[in-house]
């Protein structure tokens, strides 16, 4: 089988992808897959550390030069298709996966899309109507039963050696003794500057009470070279390895970082960025902390805050072994193998029907 994968703009929507393609490889290891992504250089950057094969893609965005944009999208979305002709595809939705998915129909191959958030973003709502399967992170809403095709609650697909890291090796990473509880702060693909500016203004003070692995993005802020605070912009295989000592993190509320610390049992304080696609980190941060794996604080209340809330959730261990707990249920260990599956099973039906 020939398996196309097809993402938006981030590393959230590429690591579950890689980690399908994985789970595909290991059910049907003749399995032949490509990817297609943006035209970042951040994606071409992944997926090349991955190994994996792929084609980049315009973003047709949704301003004076959208004509334009599209058609190019269209154009290669169309290369793409006649060059690596797919059984199925699997999209993680964003603008790229549109002209793909359109193309796709009109030849008849299948799709299978996958929303990781608790609301369904713009690019899958225009296509969910014709995919043969929606898989779903989060339970969901009455939105996303009204589509005509009734969704599959699979979790948010995380790579398998995400919860396999040691704390030896995070602590000889960091240099830090283990003697304190640490805190990981994260920000995600995007709004990590923030996060950043408040870790600065709070460091002297969290300090006192916990170690700091501070993960700042490319070219962002960090809080200088000092004792018990370690900071990368940005890591790849080591990031098993600090989630293994992180007693909490801090993290905004994208679905994939959720997904993959509360496989690692962390308990979130999660700081959504508001207003973007649909308020989508909102909704998940709700979700999160309706489970009782996370607790919320509102960017605005960060630069006031964050040490307290940081101190507060350590020194409440009861509370933080409830939130442990909790961050478990939400991770969909078997999600990649249980979407790899529905792909297998969408080729099987195609070909039956030819």
């Amino acid at each position: 089988m020939r398996a196309l994968f097809v993402s938006g703009s981030s590393g959230g929507h590429l690591t579950p992808l890689v980690a399908v393609e994985r789970a595909l490889k290991k059910l049907s290891p003749k399995a032949q897959t490509h990817f297609l992504c943006s035209s970042k250089r951040e994606d071409a950057e992944y997926l090349e550390h991955e190994g994996v094969a792929f084609t980049q893609s315009p973003r047709p965005k949704k301003n004076i030069f959208f004509p334009v944009t599209y058609l190019a999208a269209k154009r290669v979305a169309r290369k793409t298709l006649k060059r690596f002709q797919p059984d199925v595809i699997f999209s993680k939705g964003g603008a790229v996966s549109v002209p793909l998915l359109r193309a796709a129909k009109k030849k008849g191959i299948p799709y299978v899309i996958h929303e990781s958030d608790s609301v369904m973003g713009k690019a899958n709502r225009m296509v969910a109507k014709d995919a043969a399967a929606i898989c779903l992170g989060f339970p969901p809403s009455d939105e996303q039963r009204m589509f005509g095709v009734e969704p599959v609650v699979t979790g948010n697909p995380i790579r398998p050696e995400v919860t396999k890291g040691s704390r030896a090796r995070g602590l000889k990473l960091t240099n830090l003794t283990g003697r304190k509880p640490v805190l990981l702060v994260m920000g995600g693909s995007q709004g990590a500057e923030a996060l950043n500016e408040a870790v600065l203004m709070h460091i002297d003070k969290l300090l006192t009470f916990c170690d700091v692995v501070h993960l700042t993005g490319p070219g962002k802020t960090n809080a200088g070279r000092r004792a018990g605070y370690w900071f990368k912009p940005f890591v790849y295989e080591e990031l098993p390895d600090l989630y293994a000592i992180a007693d909490i993190a801090v993290s905004r509320a994208g679905a994939s970082s959720i997904a993959e610390l509360g496989a690692n049992k962390i308990p979130m304080i999660l700081v959504p960025i508001r207003g973007l696609a649909n308020d989508h980190q909102f909704e998940n941060a709700v979700r999160a902390e309706r489970e009782g794996a996370a607790i919320m604080l509102p960017q605005n209340h960060l630069d006031r805050d964050l040490s307290d809330a940081v101190k507060h959730l350590l020194e409440n261990r009861e509370k933080k072994t409830q939130m442990s707990t909790s961050a478990l249920r939400l991770a969909h260990p078997e999600a990649a193998r249980h979407i790899a599956k529905i792909l297998l099973e969408c080729v099987a039906k195609r070909k039956k029907s030819h």
